[in-house]
């Protein structure tokens, strides 16, 4: 499973009623850029969630050693989104170290052919708490993150 499998299935799950968009370098004044994996938001609440994706528990746990840890302001809740083979073999780890991250799973189907396995939202096993301090998009931060999505997806 890779990084954009899981992206395909989180979008395949969200875009009904969210704004979804993966790859997305998130800026802030006066703090260095980061790359969010996934981010997605309502158009009625303009909260915006981001989606840590990680497909190893090493890449998972180096996550919580980065110098900036998913602090932008406009973040109301983080999750990170695994596949569930990887929680099965990890929880005790993984739940230690969520903190107040939530946790999406990812399943992998087998379909014993040619396609290839289908990777599809598994549901989520913890759901995340409001980070303090965080905003709703403004009308300029709306269309800016609407406008990224626009190319994002297009050019895939």
């Amino acid at each position: 499973m890779t990084e954009r499998d899981v992206q395909d299935a989180l979008g395949h799950h969200l875009f009904l009623k969210n704004i979804c968009i993966p790859n997305v370098l998130m800026r802030d004044s006066g703090k260095p850029p980061y790359e969010a994996d996934f981010i997605y938001f309502n158009l009625n609440t303009l909260h915006l969630t981001e989606v840590e994706i990680k497909t190893d528990i090493n890449d998972f746990r180096n996550d919580f050693k980065k110098a900036r840890y998913h602090d932008n302001h406009n973040v109301m809740y983080l999750y990170y989104a695994i596949p569930r083979d990887l929680y099965d073999d990890h929880y005790e780890t993984i739940d230690e170290l969520l903190g107040d991250a939530g946790l999406i799973l990812i399943d992998e189907i087998d379909t014993f052919d040619f396609r290839g396995n289908i990777y599809e939202f598994g549901g989520f096993v913890k759901r995340a708490k409001r980070i303090k301090g965080s905003v709703k998009l403004n009308e300029t931060e709306k269309e800016y993150y609407m406008r990224i999505g626009c190319m994002k997806w297009v050019n895939r």
